[in-house]
């Protein structure tokens, strides 16, 4: 999860929302010939299909609501420490509550994330205590408790931990081994939310999956689980760069979908969107984006491990690269929506990979 493109849309109050409703389709066989939201197709599918949402953009920007009511059965909601308990003894549950009640208007599910990550997620008065075991355990039982509680059953799904093995994730990395806190995280997720799906969210880098983070990842949910920790699905980042994309970007993807299926693991794409390059790095790269977001899709959608799949924001006015610290890349269009919510050849590809799922199943 990437801070530096929420932190300025972060604090926010909704407005009254609605949005557009979605044509009705009467058929599996009419899919083809009529412009169908892909929620639709997803739902048909079988799968969530959902994005992150921008607080600021949730509050003032109509076009976004709309385009995330029309075409998204799912969508992730930011529960970042410090947004939601931003002092010791107050929890402010404010935009939990509005994505919430425009969830359940517009037939949604809510992914919540993330529950314990990185220092810059945590709250001015996490950073002033010199923390023991006990003290910091009671802290994150009772944060991951109240926040998931409170979420309800709108909230079907959780990150519990975000990237721990590329993050330290201070104090809780500091002042637990790695599988240790994760575990007591879940088993208190857990108590809080029997039924919501559970996820160990992870980056595997910017060029495919890496083969020796996969196996490094493998190793900690073996290590959580035998420690209790109920871990329910893997969640995996998918940033992916175009112009450094390895060849076998693909079958490392499927690898890593099979070794979940195999660990009894559900997967969600967490945090998907495509780097285009420069221009000029890459012949016709909007149909080349295209290619990669199908070919992302289709493979989620022929492993039946893979349950969910969300993109790291919908417009290309408001995306990842343009807004990080390092590096940025301020001619970044990598999403399925261009500036003006107009439908892009990503776009396509995703309608295209959920259409042939269909089709294959009659």
């Amino acid at each position: 999860m990437k801070i530096s493109l929420l932190i300025g849309t972060l604090i926010c109050l909704a407005a009254p929302l609605s949005a557009q409703s979605a044509r009705t389709v009467k058929s599996k066989k009419d899919l083809s010939r009529v412009d169908v939201p892909l929620r639709q197709l997803a739902d048909q599918a079988g799968i969530k299909i959902g994005t992150a949402i921008m607080p600021m953009l949730f509050r003032q920007d109509a076009q976004f609501r709309d385009t995330l009511a029309r075409e998204y059965n799912s969508a992730e909601s930011v529960t970042m420490f410090k947004l939601v308990h931003p002092q010791k003894d107050r929890y402010n549950f404010t935009e939990m509550d509005q994505e919430a009640a425009f969830a359940r208007e517009h037939g949604m599910t809510l992914f919540g994330a993330p529950l314990i990550y990185k220092p810059a997620s945590l709250p001015d008065w996490m950073h002033s205590f010199f923390w023991t075991q006990h003290g910091l355990d009671g802290v994150m039982r009772d944060h991951i408790e109240t926040v998931v509680r409170h979420g309800g059953s709108v909230f079907a799904a959780w990150e519990v931990v975000n990237e721990p093995l590329t993050t330290e994730n201070r104090p809780f990395g500091t002042t637990f081994a790695t599988e240790e806190y994760t575990a007591r995280a879940f088993r208190y997720a857990r108590e809080a939310n029997p039924n919501a799906v559970l996820v160990l969210n992870q980056s595997f880098g910017r060029s495919g999956v890496e083969p020796a983070l996969a196996n490094r990842f493998f190793d900690l949910v073996a290590k959580v689980k035998a420690k209790g920790g109920p871990i329910d699905a893997a969640g995996i980042e998918m940033h992916l760069e175009m112009p450094s994309l390895r060849p076998t970007y693909l079958d490392e993807f499927r690898d890593f979908l099979d070794r979940c299926h195999r660990a009894g693991l559900q997967v969600y794409v967490t945090e998907m969107d495509a780097y285009q390059g420069s221009p000029g790095e890459i012949p016709d790269p909007f149909e080349r984006q295209k290619t990669v977001y199908h070919d992302v899709m289709a493979a989620c959608l022929a492993s039946p491990a893979c349950k969910a799949f969300y993109t790291w924001g919908i417009s290309d006015a408001h995306n990842m690269y343009q807004s990080r610290p390092r590096d940025p890349r301020p001619d970044a269009k990598p999403l399925p929506f261009d500036e003006r919510y107009g439908k892009k050849p990503a776009y396509y590809g995703l309608e295209q990979a959920l259409q042939e799922k269909l089709a294959k199943k009659g």
